[in-house]
């Protein structure tokens, strides 16, 4: 059984992850709650016997990255070297990252992860900058994984999200959105974690992977598989709102995660969305 290492393990990602494999795999949290400090390396070096390290914990809402910078690249670097030294002291053999879209307006579609990179907030500098740290930091030491990941949906995702805002209308008997036209490559959270499971299994792997479904679909095609899954017909309003910089279109190019780890997405954005609502259970209802 081999040990894991998990930062974040409360958050979206890592409780699923934890959910599904806690009895595969020997796991040590890293939470608010924990007695581990991410930010203190000290109290990290304690921790002995790690195989591979998840590294989930960022601070990640993009408006607050906006009015508080600092915050965001304090954190997400400060907590990233601290793991890169854990990891070359303890000798850690891997060490997962999730980073996220760092490629802005797409020249070319699907985007692969030789597409140039363009970061629309501190929090997507911050995170690519820990990515880059990671690389360097750890290199000839320990194998570094970078994910980087379109757009994950499912369960236990924070309410400020397309999905879970749109699930939390349907009572109201009327959907109210900013603007249904952006497309995205939504990925359903299992298909993640196996992959994440795949990445730990592997005898070896390196390097940065586009994650994502290979499709992209709009706000409105959400909305209406959303009403076709729960057999109801409600209004649909666009306010008609477009975001600054906003990405009309992306699409990941998942060739690479294909050809090196053998991986591909087994959810349909129908079946995922359709199990995510059943795992919601009584917060969907209408």
């Amino acid at each position: 059984m081999k040990n894991l290492l998990i930062t974040g393990a409360n958050g979206f990602i890592g409780s699923n992850f934890i959910k599904q494999f806690e009895n595969k795999y020997k796991i040590t949290k890293i939470t608010r709650e924990s007695k581990y400090d991410i930010l203190d390396l000290n109290k990290l070096l304690e921790i002995n016997n790690i195989d591979i390290l998840l590294h989930f914990a960022a601070k990640t809402f993009v408006p607050d990255s906006f009015d508080n910078p600092f915050d965001f690249y304090e954190f997400n670097l400060n907590s990233t070297l601290n793991i890169a030294e854990y990891c070359r002291l303890k000798k850690v053999k891997r060490v997962i990252y999730l980073n996220s879209y760092s490629y802005g307006e797409p020249e070319y579609l699907p985007i692969d992860e030789k597409h140039p990179l363009s970061f629309h907030s501190p929090y997507n500098k911050s995170k690519y900058l820990a990515e880059e740290l990671l690389f360097n930091y750890l290199e000839n030491i320990t194998e570094v994984v970078s994910l980087r990941l379109f757009n994950i949906y499912g369960h236990a995702q924070g309410d400020n999200f397309l999905i879970p805002i749109i699930l939390k209308q349907l009572n109201s008997g009327k959907i109210t959105l900013k603007d249904l036209k952006p497309k995205r490559d939504f990925l359903y959270i299992n298909d993640l974690i196996d992959l994440l499971d795949l990445v730990i299994s592997r005898d070896a792997v390196s390097g940065v992977f586009n994650v994502g479904s290979g499709e992209s679909h709009s706000v409105q095609e959400i909305i209406d598989l959303i009403q076709d899954i729960l057999v109801i017909d409600l209004e649909v309003e666009s306010q008609n709102l477009r975001r600054e910089n906003e990405v009309m279109n992306c699409i990941a190019n998942i060739k690479k995660l294909k050809k090196d780890l053998h991986w591909i997405p087994t959810y349909t954005l129908k079946e995922g969305l359709k199990d995510y609502i059943q795992k919601e259970g009584n917060n969907v209802s209408i």
